[in-house]
């Protein structure tokens, strides 16, 4: 599966079908979850942690998990637990979640990320099993009740612009649901925070490809919090409006997706967090990437 296919195909799923997954792929959730928590998240403060009975997990969160409390049943969740609330660990944590909802749609499997902002302590307690720590969200997956095919999910929009030749990143990406996209111009800044990019310097550095396709990296209620500063031979990663915690969690997210995609087009993806302590009340910087 090439990742660009993953990141225009992937789509969050909300209903699932109620008989659960099969042994065989659970043990293949379960073997990718150990390796995970052992080999990163025991270093980095976050564990993954899967729960097989959906039906209780629904049952106690109902009213409570979700957007607005609407909790999405599924047959299986998997939680997000963070030694600690901190920037570096959320960032971190919610990149290897990420990875975590490639590997299901690898496996044929639906999942859909589930804010848990409003649940109360106790219940909270009961999720994490005597583990110290917090929990911010849940994926839920299991087989989609719906199955649509991989080509029906997305449609391309194409400007009808007589400067497409010379602008070729004038096509909007919507969803069916007419989801539209920040075009690339507006998430990309060249050298310092606000210097809009140009395409002819993207192109020249052969980074347009790249910096198309992350635009798919979902966020919470799909408002795109990150940006790419383009530096020499790198870039940083930044998020707008940084007292949003929600922000750090999509930045993971970007981060994942960002990883993916340049290895595929066979770009550098070493990447490190940055600690910003500027105290910029704009954006902050969040990661530096190779580029």
């Amino acid at each position: 599966m090439k990742f660009r296919e993953f990141t225009v195909n992937s789509h969050s799923t909300r209903e699932f079908v109620d008989s659960g997954v099969d042994e065989r792929e659970i043990n293949e959730v379960k073997t990718y979850l150990d390796e995970v928590n052992s080999t990163v998240g025991k270093e980095k403060g976050f564990s993954l942690m899967l729960m097989e009975n959906g039906d209780t997990v629904y049952q106690d969160l109902e009213g409570f998990g979700g957007d607005g409390g609407v909790m999405i049943k599924g047959p299986h969740y998997i939680g997000l637990r963070l030694d600690k609330a901190d920037h570096e660990i959320e960032v971190f944590g919610a990149f290897y979640l990420q990875s975590v909802v490639k590997k299901l749609y690898d496996l044929g499997l639906g999942s859909c990320w589930i804010s848990l902002n409003e649940i109360i302590p106790s219940q909270e307690e009961k999720l994490r099993a005597g583990k110290p720590g917090i929990i911010q969200y849940l994926l839920v997956f299991g087989k989609p009740s719906k199955k649509e095919g991989r080509t029906d999910k997305h449609k391309t929009i194409i400007n009808c612009d007589t400067k497409y030749e010379q602008n070729p990143y004038g096509i909007t990406m919507i969803t069916t649901s007419d989801e539209s996209r920040l075009s690339v111009v507006d998430t990309i800044f060249l050298q310092n925070w606000g210097n809009v990019a140009p395409y002819e310097e993207m192109e020249k550095r052969g980074v347009l490809d790249l910096l198309y396709y992350v635009r798919n990296s979902p966020s919470f209620q799909n408002i795109q919090p990150c940006r790419l500063i383009l530096k020499d031979g790198y870039a940083e990663l930044a998020v707008v409006n940084p007292d949003r915690e929600e922000n750090y969690t999509d930045a993971g997210i970007m981060l994942f997706t960002l990883e993916g995609l340049a290895k595929e087009l066979s770009f550098p993806s070493n990447w490190h967090f940055i600690q910003d302590d500027s105290g910029n009340i704009e954006y902050r910087r969040v990661a530096h990437f190779d580029l």
